[in-house]
């Protein structure tokens, strides 16, 4: 090409649509491609593969599985604790382990959700499934000691050792969901 002669791209008649990264002086897939098509291409492809397929099969029935247990266990604890014959306090613990397992369930089951979504694990779920966990075990420790009357030797032992444990574990995890949710507004107010 000459000096005098200027290089133009050709431009596509007004109003006529041109895809994004489709180069009008190359033929169809000629010439370089963007590496964010290349890569949203091959996602594409793997994506129908029958093993993908497989895997959303097994996550969507492990979602169906925890949402049929969380509706049973609800459904059995509010049997019980309408109809049982036993004292009042006891069937009003077990009334209250059972929605707290109820509410672990449903967390679970949302966290399986969101990974659905494409937002991979998120950490704060398990976080406060944890510290549901560790306030039913306070609860059952707390019960127990309640119902049975004086304990002492081993047996209080053993129930000061759990509470102090499921405590430990409560507070830790607490510290680690304010630590997870202040990291997160600095990254946000970052951007």
């Amino acid at each position: 090409m000459h000096k005098d002669q200027e290089m133009t791209t050709p431009q596509a008649p007004q109003g006529t649509p041109v895809e994004p990264g489709h180069s009008l002086g190359q033929p169809e897939g000629a010439g370089p491609r963007p590496a964010a098509a290349v890569q949203g291409s091959w996602r594409n492809v793997l994506k129908q593969t029958p093993l993908h397929h497989s895997v959303d099969a097994v996550q969507y029935g492990v979602a169906v599985f925890l949402l049929i247990i969380a509706v049973v266990v609800l459904i059995r604890t509010a049997i019980n604790f309408l109809s049982t014959q036993s004292s009042y306090p006891q069937s009003l613990i077990s009334a209250i382990d059972g929605v707290l397992i109820v509410i672990i369930v449903v967390d679970v089951l949302r966290t399986v959700l969101t990974h659905f979504e494409g937002s991979g694990f998120p950490l704060r779920p398990f976080l406060i499934i944890g510290i549901i966990s560790a306030v039913r075990d306070i609860l059952s420790v707390s019960a127990r000691l309640a119902l049975q009357g004086p304990v002492s030797g081993a047996g209080f032992e053993r129930s000061a050792i759990e509470l102090g444990v499921s405590s430990a574990v409560a507070l830790a995890l607490s510290v680690a969901l304010v630590l997870t949710r202040a990291s997160e507004v600095t990254t946000t107010a970052e951007e």
